[in-house]
């Protein structure tokens, strides 16, 4: 029997703190749906943990590998065979979903083959307290945008994992899926991105929301599992909070407009 969806959250390294990213997966408003942890290289206690979390939810699947050498693209190709989603969504083991996430790329999914939602990266917390301003970066992008496209293909990768999606029937289209990005400077999910706007230029969309909150990892780099854990457990609670969805529904709105502010005035160019 198909699912609704399939969930893919690639992992590696000690990262316990993946499991509110799980979390933020298994609590989307879509409940029929796949969720596979794939371990790339994590050390066993991290694969005991995700396989004891599996136990008390039969949606999960846990896939562990040798370390890859980038991110696991190769076993992302392998698990998606061995699934059924209608649709392929990801998300990042630091990163969070909002409850709507899966459902607005569904919608979205319905009129095309690949899309993505406004990638949204949350400041750091002091930024947050002392600015009271919490995204760092939204990204506006947007596909239908032949300048956004052109940029894409020349290196430019404007939305993370976390946002993109997929129809199946699509992914099986491509000349080529999941492989090993070539070139340490190419990012893993932009090559993928660009092999569905190669392949389908008429059919790829941005969805103009915040869907899911990125946490941008350089900044955080010197922190301690304990504090990444913390902060994206605190984020977890707050999405629980209709007060909070309001606050990020506004930004998306500010998106919006802004967006077609900058669309009115090359127009007028």
């Amino acid at each position: 029997m198909e699912a609704r969806a399939t969930v893919i959250i690639p992992t590696f390294g000690q990262a316990s703190f993946a499991q509110w990213a799980v979390k933020s997966v298994q609590n989307q408003k879509i409940k029929d749906i796949e969720i596979c942890i794939i371990c790339d290289g994590s050390p066993e206690p991290m694969v005991t943990f995700f396989r004891t979390t599996a136990q008390d939810d039969p949606r999960i699947k846990v896939f562990s590998f040798p370390k890859s050498p980038r991110t696991g693209e190769p076993y992302r190709d392998f698990v998606i065979k061995q699934t059924t989603g209608k649709i392929i969504c990801y998300c990042s083991h630091d990163d969070l979903w909002l409850p709507s996430h899966l459902q607005e790329m569904e919608g979205a999914l319905t009129k095309c083959r690949f899309a993505h939602s406004l990638h949204a990266a949350v400041n750091l917390p002091e930024k947050v307290k002392s600015k009271r301003r919490l995204f760092n970066r939204i990204s506006i992008e947007n596909l239908k945008d032949p300048n956004t496209v052109k940029n894409m293909f020349r290196g430019n990768n404007f939305f993370g994992l976390t946002y993109g999606a997929h129809t199946r029937d699509s992914y099986f289209k491509l000349k080529e899926g999941w492989v090993t990005t070539p070139g340490e400077n190419v990012p893993t999910d932009l090559y993928m991105w660009c092999k569905f706007l190669a392949a389908f230029p008429r059919e790829c969309k941005t969805v103009m929301k915040i869907t899911a909150l990125h946490f941008t990892r350089e900044p955080r780099k010197a922190w301690s599992e304990q504090q990444r854990d913390d902060e994206l457990k605190f984020y977890f609670e707050r999405i629980q909070d209709p007060r909070f969805m309001k606050t990020i529904s506004r930004s998306s709105l500010k998106s919006k407009i802004k967006r077609l502010s900058n669309w009115r005035c090359r127009l007028l160019r």
